[in-house]
């Protein structure tokens, strides 16, 4: 019982569906309401004088791809699917945090590939709002609200598993009395 037969996307409210459809050509985006596009295609959308009009777009981001062809575009993208490409290939974590603190990104930003539950509490504090789900037993877990994280930490997060709305943005060191 390691994977499921399909990839199932998780949030804080539970498992979602997935409105979004890969696509590998920019021919085959008719037809369809959400869209999700390799950084190249995304590219080449852009060349093109007419955007696409109602469509939700949304891009992914493989590990060793760099944000920048995006910045600019941030307020059109729905969604960042950012890759997990092995365990401990922790690119995405950064790539999270700097979409959210540094760019203001509002959109949601899903961890695909490898994504462990040893993971979801930095996944979370990060700024991933969805994960997408291959391993049964990270699955399971989720579905039965095993979700640990110690608090302590040194960055600064944005979620965490019980949400930035608590107050846990900076850095714990600094939040401790007596320290």
């Amino acid at each position: 019982m390691t994977d499921v037969a399909l990839p199932v996307v998780w949030s804080r409210r539970g498992l979602t569906e997935d409105e979004f459809v890969a696509v590998e050509t920019l021919e085959e985006i008719a037809g369809h309401t959400a869209v999700l596009l390799s950084l190249t295609l995304w590219a080449e959308l852009n060349t093109q004088p007419n955007r696409l009009r109602n469509i939700r777009i949304g891009v992914r981001v493989e590990a060793g791809e760099a944000l920048d062809t995006l910045l600019d575009d941030l307020a059109h993208i729905d969604i960042l699917v950012l890759d997990f490409p092995a365990f401990n290939d922790g690119r995405s974590f950064s790539k999270a945090a700097r979409l959210r603190s540094h760019y203001g990104f509002a959109g949601e930003i899903r961890a695909s590939g490898a994504v462990h539950i040893d993971q979801v509490s930095a996944m979370l504090r990060s700024g991933f709002d969805t994960l997408q789900v291959k391993d049964a037993r990270t699955l399971q877990r989720l579905l039965t609200g095993e979700l640990h994280d110690s608090g302590l930490y040194y960055q600064p997060v944005a979620g965490g598993i019980h949400g930035a709305e608590q107050g846990l943005a900076g850095y714990s060191w600094r939040r401790r009395q007596g320290l």
